[in-house]
């Protein structure tokens, strides 16, 4: 039987040209996202990448691997039932605030406690940017800047992190699209996890958070 030929980083990614604004955090968690799979040598189809709708979830796209891009919320459901019929597969979970903490919240709170072999990747911007800027669970209660909400949502913001924590995640970390050597080291740790490993990603929106630069 042939081995597997040595892939680097750039054989991961696919032909489809990421259409992210200029600056969008989400290139360097594209970046280290194809440098961690090279790392641990993982056969591109033996990696399924699952998503679901907003900036983020355009993710599968970019990637030379299988893919599949859900509805609104639902990435954790479809990957959980992927990882269970296909329990040899590498599944991976790409997503946004606002589609895995708003309608995606309960799915959430309940992969965390399943624990299944999954690895979470989160890109937080603070904001609904694929439907120009309305505020997002984890904007801060103050923040004025949406024509939706321009006295701020009043809400307290919700706590990535610590829910997963309460909700039994057994690996929780967080990482910034500005250190891509250090978001590379812990998507290497998360995907090499043997449960759920949550992975909340700070990446900067340069067109509806310009104050974030």
């Amino acid at each position: 039987m042939k081995a597997h030929p040595t892939l680097q980083a750039k054989d991961y990614k696919s032909g489809v040209k990421p259409v992210w604004c200029p600056g969008c955090g989400h290139y360097a968690v594209l970046s280290a996202l194809t440098k961690a799979l090279a790392h641990l040598e993982l056969p591109r189809e033996q990696v399924a990448l699952i998503s679901g709708i907003g900036c983020s979830s355009r993710l599968p796209a970019y990637l030379d691997s299988y893919g599949f891009h859900g509805v609104h919320g639902r990435a954790l459901a479809v990957a959980s039932g992927l990882k269970a019929a296909r329990p040899e597969l590498t599944v991976l979970v790409a997503g946004g605030d606002g589609d895995g903490f708003s309608i995606g919240g309960n799915h959430f709170l309940h992969a965390c406690r399943r624990n299944m072999n999954l690895t979470y990747i989160v890109m937080d911007n603070e904001v609904y940017g694929m439907t120009k800027g309305q505020a997002s669970p984890t904007t801060e209660a103050d923040w004025t800047h949406s024509k939706l909400t321009p006295h701020g949502t009043g809400m307290r913001r919700f706590q990535p992190p610590a829910i997963a924590l309460a909700a039994g995640a057994s690996f929780i970390a967080r990482g910034f699209a500005g250190d891509p050597t250090g978001l590379t080291r812990l998507l290497v740790e998360a995907i090499q996890h043997p449960g759920f490993a949550f992975l909340h990603v700070l990446s900067p929106c340069q067109t509806f958070r310009p104050e974030q630069k």
